[in-house]
């Protein structure tokens, strides 16, 4: 093989190792995005959780105000 081949062979091989190594990296970022919005998800699932209770710890107390209000009269 003359020095022309081994030169084109080194050039393919490098254009494959930076293609493998593009393709590997957008995998990457595809997976850091994916874990990112399954955690903002489950920040929102959590945040709309604890919102819900606070409404029914409200709801419950001017229920029971009311209640006492109706008592005292």
């Amino acid at each position: 093989m003359n020095t022309q081949d081994k030169a084109r062979e080194l050039m393919a091989k490098d254009r494959q190792q930076d293609e493998h190594l593009q393709e590997n990296m957008l995998e990457r970022a595809a997976d850091i995005d994916n874990a990112v919005a399954e955690a903002v998800e489950e920040k929102a699932r959590e945040l709309l959780t604890d919102e819900r209770q606070s409404e029914q710890r409200l709801d419950e107390n001017m229920l029971e105000r009311a209640v006492e209000a109706i008592q005292a009269e």
